[in-house]
């Protein structure tokens, strides 16, 4: 157990869009020191914002241990990663290679606990529905692939009696999120996200609130330290209701549902056909393990929807 209710505390990824909020988060606690490990020197100012201390360096880093040692770092927030589902040199260097370093760097430090935040691609090629933490590893595509290796490299470094955390999000949608919300957004706009299978696949998602509430909960649970855990908002809503609540919220029409035979002839369009494919699949994630240990996640889907798509658009302008 965590032995003072004050912590060092460091975050990888800090500037990133789900370590900004748990860097916010753990900030206005007025609880911890917080530390920030940050390579880009113009992202420094955002955590300084929120009186972190920040440590120039790369997770990557080979002489991490000894620009951080000083510190008395008690527990580490590893959310630094990468998204590019394009290079499979970057996936590694980062996501694995990354990983390691850090895994490496908290069992050098002693630290009490390093919590890691991995991802259901490590399980999503599993036909299950819905999917539970115990499946047999199993990727779709390269970004999995990676998260996949990384995970491997965890349990590696808990075998060797690193206190580790493993936490795994679906999406993670939010008001800054840069990359798939706004994506959704700006097709559902200009009407191109038509809803396949009667837009009746259920797509689990997380709102990044959720999940960072999620992370400090585990901070301090002797249960986390066993197995891996999915985080995923109480609702599992279908696509028809995600896409019409996104719509909705930023005026636009409703999204049109397709027959089988246009869907067939749209699946099948070179790359179009395999991106809309993703939202033809159940994404279901059981959240019994987590619940079990007294976690439930305080903020709604559809209020956090609506909230998330509005600021977007919003920000956009």
């Amino acid at each position: 157990m965590c032995k003072n209710p004050q912590k060092n505390i460091l975050i990888t990824g800090s500037s990133g869009f789900i370590g900004r909020h748990l860097l916010r988060k753990l900030s206005n606690l007025k609880k911890h020191n917080i530390f920030c490990l940050i390579r880009n020197p113009q992202r420094i100012a955002g955590a300084q914002l929120y009186g972190a201390k920040v440590i120039k360096a790369n997770i990557n880093d080979e002489n991490l241990s000894s620009k951080l040692k000083q510190y008395g770092i008690d527990v580490i927030f590893h959310c630094a990663g990468s998204l590019d589902n394009k290079s499979r040199y970057l996936l590694n260097r980062i996501n694995v290679e990354g990983t390691e370093n850090v895994c490496r760097l908290a069992l050098e430090l002693n630290t009490e606990r390093l919590v890691y935040l991995s991802s259901v691609a490590v399980v999503s090629g599993n036909q299950n529905i819905p999917l539970t933490e115990n499946l047999p590893f199993c990727a779709t595509n390269i970004y999995g692939e990676s998260k996949l290796e990384a995970e491997k490299k965890v349990l590696e470094y808990r075998s060797k009696g690193l206190r580790v955390v493993i936490l795994r999000p679906p999406m993670v949608y939010g008001p800054d999120e840069p990359h798939l919300s706004r994506l959704l957004l700006r097709l559902l706009r200009l009407r191109l996200l038509p809803l396949l299978r009667g837009g009746q696949s259920r797509f689990h998602l997380v709102y990044v609130e959720n999940l960072v509430e999620a992370m400090i909960f585990s901070m301090d649970k002797e249960g986390f330290l066993e197995g891996a855990f999915f985080v995923a908002d109480k609702e599992v809503l279908t696509t028809a209701q995600v896409f019409k609540i996104m719509s909705g919220a930023i005026g636009a029409k409703e999204p049109f549902m397709v027959g089988r035979k246009l869907e067939g002839l749209i699946l099948r369009i070179p790359f179009v056909g395999k991106k809309l494919e993703f939202f033809a699949k159940d994404r279901v994630y059981s959240t019994q393990r987590i619940e079990a240990l007294g976690f439930s996640c305080p903020y709604l889907a559809r209020e956090s929807l609506i909230k998330s798509a509005k600021a977007i658009v919003s920000n956009n302008r």
